[in-house]
């Protein structure tokens, strides 16, 4: 009788071996969603820099190619890009990037504030506003050449058939620069920022410095 008591008395829990196994268990469930949030966030920021990267492509192709607004087939293709927080207009934000037809051929973004972005309203340009869906942004614009680097608040990136090279213009002025590089930072300030960059030879890269 007492060895079956002492028997069955061994094969329980105790108290603190019960405490331990939950400690345990709260730790790597802390661990698992501390990741799971910076993988989320890392997967955010890198769906948003594929995402801008995409849309200068679409342009791009849109300006070597056949696509046309209207009857026309000769204008050129942008995307502006700014830092401003205030969108006014169809000019974009922080948290939006401008998809443009250069209907009057200047190479430079035209949004004169009248309209719905795609009816082409009054010399409007914008073909298509791309909202940032989640809580990242466009934190800096660089423009580099060589060692000299400047950080506009805006910047147009445009495209004219039959090149496949961009040209840059930030405050209405044609920029000589050898890349642009914008910075798009995730919502947390976890430093899991990354970098679209479009070389003035017609190249687009997405990076992590």
């Amino acid at each position: 009788m007492f060895k079956n008591f002492y028997k069955n008395k061994k094969a329980g829990l105790t108290i603190i071996e019960l405490m331990v196994v939950i400690s345990i268990f709260m730790i790597i469930t802390g661990i698992t969603i501390f990741n799971y949030g910076k993988f989320n966030s890392s997967s955010s920021v890198q769906n948003l820099a594929d995402d801008i990267a995409l849309t200068v492509r679409r342009a791009q192709g849109y300006a070597i190619g056949v696509h046309g607004v209207g009857n026309s087939f000769d204008e050129g293709y942008g995307v502006r890009f700014t830092t401003n927080s205030i969108e006014s207009g169809n000019s974009g934000s922080s948290s939006s990037f401008v998809l443009f037809a250069d209907r009057n051929k200047n190479r430079v973004y035209n949004d004169n504030n009248y309209g719905i972005c795609g009816t082409f309203t009054n010399g409007d340009e914008c073909m298509e506003i791309l909202n940032i869906k989640s809580a990242d942004e466009i934190k800096e614009i660089s423009l580099i050449s060589g060692q000299y680097t400047q950080t506009p608040t805006s910047v147009d990136v445009t495209f004219k058939r039959p090149n496949p090279e961009p040209k840059f213009w930030a405050n209405g002025v044609e920029q000589s620069i050898t890349s642009l590089k914008i910075k798009i930072s995730s919502s947390n300030n976890d430093g899991l920022d990354k970098y679209i960059t479009i070389s003035n030879n017609g190249q687009i890269s997405v990076s992590n410095n």
